[in-house]
């Protein structure tokens, strides 16, 4: 559940550098959006989402048996 949760935190931090850089307009927004850092660290949600996704299923599958 962690991973899901830090996946989902990381990607909507993301996007909500995008949605202030269209809104302030502002140059230095625009680099720090389109650097290569924030694209690993969205590769990084997205990858963080997953596999909270596959561990809960499979949690939910197996019965939820530890």
């Amino acid at each position: 559940m962690f991973l899901l949760l830090a996946g989902v935190v990381l990607l909507s931090t993301i996007l909500g550098l995008f949605w202030l850089k269209d809104r302030l307009e502002s140059p230095v927004l625009a680099r720090i959006a389109f650097s290569e850092p924030v694209a690993r660290l969205a590769v990084i949600g997205a990858a963080f989402v997953v596999l909270g996704l596959l561990l809960i299923l499979s949690d939910y599958i197996t019965g939820g048996s530890t």
